[in-house]
């Protein structure tokens, strides 16, 4: 999958066909959510967004699994005020689909949201797969631990909370693009795709979305150093860990406490493209997770 061949439009109107918004009703909320069954599939893969919120941005990539998956994504819903609300629905829709087999996929953010729900909801998780992601450990060393306070603290929190509430949208949206162009090194027309992928979002990223993403990683305060090794012993073998080398986002020992955490994980470091690698070896990252579920 080259993104500089892409035709983003043809793409998004085949994947709107193959796995249309559908609304489930849980607690008076509404959740949005998109649902791909493919007869007799490996696997069915939940897609969890990192800070983006927003499963949809990695169509391009799903396309690609929709060959041998069955999927499942959805933008978090704004009616769930924390990460255990949002973990409750998602495995209430699970448990509603019946879907078998399923390996939630989390990228940053969704890799810790994935880990919520696997600790608390086990009944419906058979695997994980973590890409770009850190960990609730209870064995983060001191320097691990600063670096999480340093990103979430409640005053960056507030911070961020008022900038959005200020900025226009349209400001926001335009910065997207920014996070990719250092690592399409030049390649105008696989930014232009990058491009075209954002506009085609910009209907689901409202002010109160970016504020609700905030919101939720701030959440994250109230389950880092709670998580123990017992808590996913059932998934011994069946968690996939892809952490690229030049992806600094997390420090090396936060990440360690991550493998540590997990029983006989995979562990893929060998990838590069910073914390958005899969979006630029999206066709590695779909052969190491098929290899994996096989």
């Amino acid at each position: 999958m080259n993104l500089s061949e892409l035709n983003v439009a043809e793409e998004w109107a085949y994947y709107n066909k193959m796995a249309p918004t559908k609304i489930y009703n849980i607690n008076g909320g509404d959740l949005k959510y998109r649902y791909y069954k493919k007869e007799n599939a490996k696997a069915t893969i939940v897609v969890l967004a990192g800070g983006s919120g927003l499963a949809d941005g990695f169509f391009l990539f799903l396309r690609s699994l929709m060959d041998k998956y069955s999927l499942i994504t959805l933008p978090y819903p704004l009616f769930c005020r924390n990460n255990d609300e949002t973990a409750e629905a998602i495995a209430c829709l699970i448990r509603y689909l019946k879907a078998e087999n399923v390996y939630f996929w989390g990228q940053s953010y969704g890799g810790l949201l994935s880990q919520i729900i696997a600790k608390k909801h086990p009944d419906v998780v058979s695997g994980l797969l973590l890409t770009s992601t850190a960990s609730f450990s209870t064995d983060l060393t001191f320097s691990g631990m600063k670096c999480i306070v340093n990103m979430i603290n409640e005053e960056k929190e507030e911070k961020r909370i008022k900038k959005y509430k200020r900025m226009p949208v349209k400001i926001a949206m335009a910065m997207f693009p920014l996070m990719f162009k250092p690592h399409l090194k030049g390649d105008k027309k696989a930014y232009k795709t990058i491009k075209d992928l954002i506009k085609i979002l910009e209907p689901e990223l409202s002010r109160e979305h970016f504020i609700h993403m905030t919101r939720l990683l701030g959440d994250l305060r109230n389950h880092f150093g709670l998580y123990k090794k017992e808590d996913f012993e059932y998934l011994s073998g069946k968690v996939l860990i892809i952490e690229p080398t030049d992806d600094k986002t997390f420090t090396d020992d936060i990440k360690n406490a991550l493998f540590n955490m997990m029983s006989e994980p995979k562990i893929i470091s060998k990838v590069e493209g910073g914390h958005l690698a899969i979006m630029f070896n999206p066709d590695e990252y779909i052969k190491l997770i098929d290899d994996f579920i096989t």
